[in-house]
């Protein structure tokens, strides 16, 4: 069946707002621009990028309201029931926490597309701590696309260990106010005595990034189960989940900038030119005060609303077509962003320019396989009706229920 013009367009905007978001996400990393001391320097504020994530998802809530108002004369039949909206708060924190860590990973690593296919571990970390906390076991195709899964990104990682990798090399020739081999005097947090930030072999940087990554996508995979174990009961509509979660994660955040400056960790976690943990001053500095130009604040704000639009688009995709189509498509932007780093980028963004490497395609095809089978996808349902001859009426049913918010 042909779509309509209104269910091309939220196709589109759905690929499109879901690659903008790590593609805007990483250039904010790749954008020069004078902080709190006066200094032109590279944007290192993850906590920050984190809570301008929150403050797009709090768009959620205000697309939710207009679309309520628009359907205000309809009928009633979600089925939402009475609930506290402090239990979304878990869920805001661990969504908070895991984007703020797969932030600074990405702030280590500048590699945009292996960004987003580590992301795909959430769906691994969901599953395995769904037996604990769901009492649910996992079927014998999720087990195999979390094989698959691992597989893809293992194939992915042994780039760096082969002798013919190329390392990148765009910056080469660029000056950069960040060598993570030399020691930053700081103070220390208690004593208020200088001391000697320790020093750390670049090598490390990429793979300490990775685990950054991962260990982010660890909460976001808790997170999910605990919307499935507290939040389905009450039936809420996913935007209004995602607007909720946006409005206790941007206040959380705001709140955690305060104390988080008053701790002094040098580099490489520290940020600001005093190596704290967060220097909110510093960070605000670099966004809004438009030197040398404005395009850290554009990706910003990019950012921001990409992940309002994408979750919007989303919504509209599971109610015009098909979760099972949200999920496909959600899948597709992995091949963009990693395609989109590739490009041969002008000097001033040479930071997060990718080098190709063969092992990048055949590691992506990998990981997308895996995650068809995991999600119970393409493979399996072309499997049980042209090889099987089973009815996939009801898998199609039990995909329609599975809830896949970013």
């Amino acid at each position: 069946m042909a779509l309509s013009t209104f269910q091309m367009l939220i196709v589109v905007g759905m690929v499109t707002t879901g690659t903008l978001n790590t593609i805007s996400a990483t250039l904010q990393l790749a954008r020069r621009a004078v902080g709190s001391d006066g200094v032109e320097k590279y944007f290192q504020h993850p906590y920050i990028q984190a809570m301008f994530m929150m403050l797009g998802e709090c768009l959620c809530m205000l697309a939710f309201m207009i679309m309520k108002f628009i359907n205000r004369k309809k009928p009633d039949t979600s089925g939402e029931l009475p609930m506290n909206p402090l239990v979304l708060f878990p869920a805001s924190f661990m969504d908070l926490l895991g984007t703020a860590l797969g932030y600074m990973g990405l702030a280590f690593c500048k590699d945009g597309g292996t960004f987003q296919m580590l992301r795909a571990t959430a769906m691994m970390w969901a599953g395995l701590l769904s037996i604990p906390f769901l009492k649910r076991g996992l079927k014998w195709f999720q087990v195999l696309g979390m094989v698959i899964i691992a597989g893809g990104l293992g194939i992915k990682a042994s780039e760096m260990f082969l002798p013919n990798f190329v390392e990148k090399d765009f910056c080469a020739s660029e000056m950069t106010e960040i060598n993570w081999n030399t020691s930053v005097t700081t103070v220390n947090p208690i004593t208020d005595a200088p001391t000697e930030a320790p020093t750390l072999d670049e090598s490390l940087l990429k793979p300490i990034g990775y685990v950054l990554i991962i260990v982010g996508e660890f909460f976001h995979g808790l997170q999910f189960v605990y919307e499935e174990k507290f939040l389905v009961k009450y039936n809420i509509p996913p935007l209004k989940v995602v607007g909720w979660e946006g409005i206790f994660g941007f206040i959380t955040m705001g709140l955690l900038l305060w104390p988080l400056y008053f701790i002094r960790v040098g580099a490489p976690i520290g940020s600001g030119p005093d190596g704290r943990f967060e220097d909110a001053i510093d960070g605000f500095t670099q966004i809004f005060g438009g030197q040398p130009n404005v395009w850290l604040l554009m990706w910003t704000l990019g950012n921001m609303c990409s992940i309002a639009c994408f979750n919007f688009a989303g919504v509209s995709v599971t109610a015009e077509l098909s979760s099972t189509t949200r999920a496909v498509l959600d899948n597709l932007r992995i091949i963009f962003i990693w395609a989109f780093f590739l490009i041969p980028f002008p000097s001033f963004l040479c930071e997060v320019r990718d080098e190709f490497h063969y092992l990048h395609p055949i590691g992506l095809m990998v990981l997308l396989v895996g995650i068809w089978f995991y999600n119970d996808i393409i493979i399996m349902p072309v499997v049980r009706k042209y090889i099987l001859k089973q009815d996939t009426s009801s898998q199609e049913e039990i995909v329609e229920k599975k809830v896949d918010e970013n």
